[in-house]
């Protein structure tokens, strides 16, 4: 479908940029030890990082390429780590997807303690088209309304993967810029923009 097509171009272009960003910020250079957390090898591919990283999620695919490091763990938990374990954490699109605020603050302060340095990208709660859905201010929507148009709305990630799409519709809790700094309270935070908007929130420490 058209519209697909044209989200996912968008998306990949906007995740590349991104990527790019992460690599100069931080100055990332191949002997860093990194953790991906909720991650894929999808940032990673063609890096030259790709032995550098550890990716750790709540389930892991069937099959895990080579030569990424893979872990079972919970963001909100990663007490298997000692303190600033890993020279770098990059996380994308994770925090928004592992509950509500309290969670939302475990995941946060597990990052700043097993790193000495982090990457967070979250989608910004303001931005009028809800990215998971791709639907015009579903965030704002009322529970109720918000599961039918999952239910019906074809064009939201979860359905393209085969996924119920409700399940998200409960799950994701978007953040606004005064609730990620109360998170990351040393962190810069950066403004990705589309069209004048803010679309994503870069947060970082170098």
């Amino acid at each position: 479908m058209q519209h697909s097509k044209l989200v996912n171009t968008i998306s990949s272009s906007y995740r590349s940029k991104r990527f790019d960003r992460f690599r100069e910020v931080l100055q990332v250079k191949t002997y860093h030890k990194i953790l991906d957390v909720g991650g894929s090898p999808y940032f990673w591919l063609d890096s030259g990082l790709e032995s550098n990283v550890t990716i750790i999620n709540i389930e892991l695919p069937v099959h895990c390429p080579e030569p990424f490091t893979w872990l079972t763990g919970d963001a909100c938990d990663m007490s298997m780590f000692a303190d600033q374990s890993f020279d770098i954490i990059f996380s994308n699109s994770v925090i928004e997807h592992v509950g509500g605020l309290a969670r939302q603050k475990q995941m946060a302060d597990e990052i700043q303690r097993v790193s000495k340095r982090y990457w967070v990208q979250t989608p910004y709660k303001h931005f009028p088209i809800e990215p998971h859905f791709v639907f015009p201010f579903f965030q704002y929507l009322p529970a109720s309304a918000r599961y039918i148009v999952a239910r019906l709305w074809p064009f939201s990630f979860a359905k393209r993967q085969g996924r119920d799409a409700t399940v998200d519709a409960r799950s994701i809790w978007l953040l606004d810029g005064k609730k990620t700094k109360m998170l990351f309270p040393k962190a810069t935070i950066e403004r990705e923009q589309f069209i004048g908007l803010t679309k994503s929130l870069l947060v970082y420490q170098t």
